[in-house]
């Protein structure tokens, strides 16, 4: 029941709410001056009665002193009550219609300025017009409270008219006569009707101050709201649920600078931020997406980039290595020419012990021509090792070109390391042909030894020159030894790099994601927003930047369709 009413009432509308409370407050203050005007009447009436009572206890008053005179013996008790009720009945007031009337117990009328024909007659027997029997119930009163009031309907003497009548009576016990006054209620209820009036109009011009006060204010309310509150309540609701299409508010007005036409603006402005915000997330998704799978990809690549150079760092120790021991053969050979030359130039000086020497330098020939062996071998590998990291070098691209141009100096170096092996060996053979043939050619020895100290002095400069391009070989694949391992070092870095930045696209695209999830509880047109196609996953990232120019035409569409608060 009290759903039932509760749902009535909030279907009503402002307008009509205010009239009931309005209503209610006017009802209440007319019932309250009907109640306030029906207690004046009673104050009238109790002023009436006071004043009977006054006139009544006066008259008891002269009944007392007349009686304590014939108590004191100065006349008899029947002319003390003669005298006294003849100054009783002079006792008049309200232009004469006031008066005091006396009758005793035994109903007989003893005084009356009125009804002189029913003095010392009973009137025991008469009553109102509704039958009413007037002196008996002032008797009743007397004898149970010593005094009271009785009312009762007489006809008034100055218009035949009969009118209520209130009646103070008491009981003087001494003489068991009731002493009495009356009055006509006629005068106190004009009073009461005039004072109704009088109120009733205060009541009436208070109430149209009211509703002139309640119109404005609700007109100003009104201004103020720019529509019916339910309505707003409504709106927000829906928005506060997801929905923010405009169904439902078309032909209603908005007031310029309201609190609903403010909410209009609110209502469009959200719809296109939600709408811009649906696309974006979308955008986003798929940029993350695209960054995703770049970063996976460029994260394969540099491992397989990583992977490479380890191949080419493990080569090139490899390769360090080898020339490192080329360049000690080289100072080793560089070492035994230079011992080859003393010997030559001590072969001049001592050609008288050259046939005892010819098996020494024999011996040192074979030996020379074993180095010789070894150095031709040794540039041959190196030749083999400079074709590998010329290839490795292409192998790494733009990145190994400083590698190739070092490898080719290196297979260079090679080269020549070979020819000059090569040249040393044809020398060394001579040699050794000439110690075999030494003996009979002992006497061409001094002119042939001159020639072997030439030989002996260009193979040092020639082993000279393969050790110092051996430790410059050696340094510079040291260079490149380190490049590579800075290269390797490098490239985990990034490898690292392009991980964190993958994780970080992926939880982007998570992001997203949920972003995308939040803003379907936004509803344009009724419905769940769909935002516009995104770019595919597999577009590039560059791709994006055209984004934008779909998300600024789409919010226009959605303000579009949010016209429908104009009408509001």
């Amino acid at each position: 029941m009290f759903s039932n009413v509760h749902d009535f009432f909030h279907r009503l509308s402002l307008n009509i709410k205010v009239m009931l409370v309005v209503a209610v407050v006017l009802v209440g203050l007319v019932a309250l001056t009907v109640m306030n005007t029906f207690q004046g009447r009673d104050l009238l009436v109790r002023g009436v009665q006071g004043a009977l009572q006054n006139n009544v206890e006066s008259a008891i008053s002269i009944a007392t002193a007349w009686d304590e005179r014939a108590a004191r013996g100065e006349l008899s008790r029947a002319e003390a009550q003669k005298h006294a009720l003849a100054q009783i009945h002079d006792m008049r007031w309200g232009d004469g219609a006031g008066y005091v009337f006396a009758f005793g117990d035994d109903y007989t009328l003893a005084e009356h300025p009125i009804m002189l024909d029913r003095l010392g007659k009973s009137v025991r027997d008469m009553v109102d017009r509704n039958g009413k029997p007037i002196f008996q119930l002032m008797r009743e009163v007397d004898a149970r409270d010593g005094s009271g009031v009785t009312y009762y309907d007489w006809p008034k003497p100055t218009s035949k008219k009969i009118v209520g009548k209130i009646t103070y009576s008491a009981l003087y016990k001494p003489w068991g006569m009731h002493f009495g006054a009356g009055a006509y209620l006629d005068e106190v209820d004009a009073q009461f009707v005039h004072m109704m009036k009088v109120r009733m109009a205060r009541v009436a011009l208070m109430a149209l101050l009211v509703v002139l006060v309640v119109w404005l204010t609700m007109q100003s309310i009104r201004r103020s709201i720019g529509g019916e509150p339910t309505f707003a309540v409504k709106m927000v609701g829906r928005m506060a649920d997801g929905n923010l299409s405009v169904e439902g508010a078309e032909g209603v007005k908005l007031a310029p600078g309201s609190m609903m036409h403010a909410m209009q603006r609110l209502h469009l402005k959200l719809i296109e931020v939600v709408g811009q915000v649906q696309h974006g997330s979308q955008a986003v998704s798929s940029a993350a997406q695209q960054i995703a799978k770049g970063n996976d990809d460029l994260s394969q690549r540099t491992q397989e980039q990583a992977s490479s150079l380890e191949e080419t760092a493990s080569s090139m120790e490899e390769m360090t290595s080898t020339v490192r021991q080329n360049a000690e053969n080289a100072s080793h050979a560089n070492q035994l020419a230079n011992g080859a030359r003393e010997q030559a130039e001590r072969g001049g000086q001592v050609v008288a012990q050259a046939v005892a020497a010819m098996g020494e330098i024999s011996a040192s020939s074979r030996r020379i021509a074993d180095i010789v062996g070894l150095i031709d071998e040794i540039a041959f590998q190196t030749n083999l090792l400079s074709l590998n990291a010329a290839v490795e070098a292409a192998r790494a691209g733009e990145q190994g070109r400083g590698f190739a141009v070092v490898a080719s100096e290196v297979r260079s170096l090679s080269q020549r390391s070979a020819a000059a092996a090569k040249e040393i060996k044809v020398l060394i053979g001579e040699s050794v042909d000439r110690v075999q043939a030494g003996s009979a050619l002992v006497e061409q020895s001094g002119a042939a030894l001159a020639d072997i100290v030439d030989s002996v002095r260009k193979v040092t400069d020639i082993v000279a020159e393969i050790a110092a391009a051996s430790h410059e070989q050696s340094a510079g694949i040291d260079q490149v030894n380190r490049a590579v391992m800075q290269m390797d070092e490098v490239t985990q870095q990034n490898a690292a790099l392009v991980e964190e930045a993958a994780a970080a696209a992926r939880a982007m695209q998570e992001q997203a994601g949920q972003l995308q999830r939040q803003m379907r509880f936004f509803r344009l047109d009724g419905a769940p927003a769909k935002p516009a196609q995104a770019a595919s996953a597999s577009a590039r990232v560059v791709a994006l930047p055209r984004k934008p120019a779909t998300r600024t035409a789409e919010p226009t569409r959605s303000t579009a369709a949010a016209g429908g608060w104009t009408e509001f």
